[in-house]
């Protein structure tokens, strides 16, 4: 069986959520992972892989030139499109319609959150209908969801948005395993010589950075670390943080920047976006071993039941706090550290959710497959 996997950006963090599908898929399936890339390359933390295949980002109309360079590439026998965007689901209808295959559509945002109607006034850029990225487009193919043969979505609040298979991101824990890591060496690597909490995600605003910012400030001697790339977290207040700016890596590289941090942050906002959202990386900090501290906002009170610390959204203190806590009790950090891991391996694990996938393609594929059979059977 072939799968291609279509993702609306590979230029984009948009690319991380349709790398992992694509590894699940690769369990059951030959993989490819499919999309435009932009002038200045793939997402940086996007691992090298034979199967990434890419076309030219263009605006319209050149952008036609590109849908139909995906159309042709869009050649599986399922089709998972990540995002109902025009280059990932608009292209997965088109190809189905054409060749009669299933489409899965995959929703890890609410998007049209992301770019809101009441906001394409005041910023034109968004409804711009010559990007093939446009809230317009995202807002119809949004509604178009039933189109698809299956959904699957990343949390439980999408799931009863839109129905659907739950799917969470889940963690390679070959790659982020703690026992392969010297702690010593990668927080000399990353020059981390005091009390380090890192927040490992991209720094957006409905992702709680400011509120981390405030609550890492209140702890003596402590610093924050924030992967950023160079246009990220420019206002000159940032200045006055004590703030330590790491630069995007390659995904692999990832497994050393957590196990060189005392404690790791998701502090999710109680923003719409973020209530839908699920961060990736809060897998990856589990399958790490690393103590978590967190707010309750989406499924991070599901996924970091007894092996995390959970704060309100948007309290500095309370994350302060817990913060502090953790960083003055060592043992206390290991211990909820190594039950962060053991729950990463039993629920989380790429191969566990993996088998979640394979039930969700399976059941497209089994009734065409006893199709084809009684066609078969007719015939002779």
């Amino acid at each position: 069986m072939k799968i291609t996997v279509l993702s609306h950006n590979l230029s984009s963090n948009a690319a991380m959520r349709a790398h992992r599908l694509a590894q699940m898929a690769s369990r059951f399936a030959e993989v490819t992972l499919l999309g435009p890339v932009e002038r200045r390359g793939l997402w940086e933390a996007l691992p090298s892989e034979p199967w990434i295949r890419t076309v030219v980002e263009r605006r319209l109309p050149k952008f036609a030139a590109s849908f139909l360079e995906l159309l042709a590439a869009a050649d599986g026998d399922v089709l998972i499109a990540v995002k109902p965007q025009l280059a990932s689901f608009g292209v997965a209808l088109v190809a189905a319609e054409q060749r009669g295959v299933p489409v899965v559509l995959d929703i890890d945002d609410l998007d049209v959150a992301l770019a809101p109607r009441g906001e394409w006034e005041a910023n034109p850029e968004m409804a711009d209908v010559s990007r093939p990225a446009s809230a317009v487009y995202v807002s119809l193919l949004t509604r178009a969801a039933g189109a698809a043969s299956a959904l699957t979505v990343a949390s439980t609040a999408l799931q009863r948005r839109f129905g659907g298979t739950l799917v969470p991101h889940g963690s390679l824990t070959e790659l982020f395993n703690p026992a392969a890591v010297d702690r010593g060496e990668a927080r000399a690597l990353f020059g981390f010589d005091g009390p380090t909490v890192l927040f490992p995600g991209t720094p957006r605003p409905h992702k709680g950075v400011e509120a981390l910012a405030r609550a890492v400030a209140r702890i003596p001697e402590a610093r924050l670390a924030v992967l950023c790339r160079p246009q990220d977290l420019p206002e000159p207040a940032w200045e006055s943080f004590p703030l330590t700016r790491i630069p995007m890596m390659p995904y692999p590289m990832l497994a050393r920047l957590l196990a060189a941090a005392d404690v790791v942050a998701i502090p999710q906002s109680s923003s719409e976006p973020a209530r839908y959202q699920m961060p990736m990386k809060v897998y990856d900090a589990m399958a790490m071993g690393r103590p978590i501290v967190a707010t309750s906002v989406s499924d991070l009170p599901i996924v970091l039941e007894g092996c995390g610390r959970l704060v309100p959204p948007e309290d500095v203190q309370a994350l302060a706090t817990a913060i502090s806590e953790l960083l003055a009790n060592p043992e206390q950090a290991s211990a909820l550290g190594q039950r962060a891991r053991a729950r990463a391996l039993q629920s989380y694990a790429t191969d566990r959710v993996a088998e979640t996938l394979h039930e969700v393609v399976a059941g497209l594929t089994a009734p065409q497959a006893r199709d084809r059979g009684e066609r078969r059977e007719l015939s002779s």
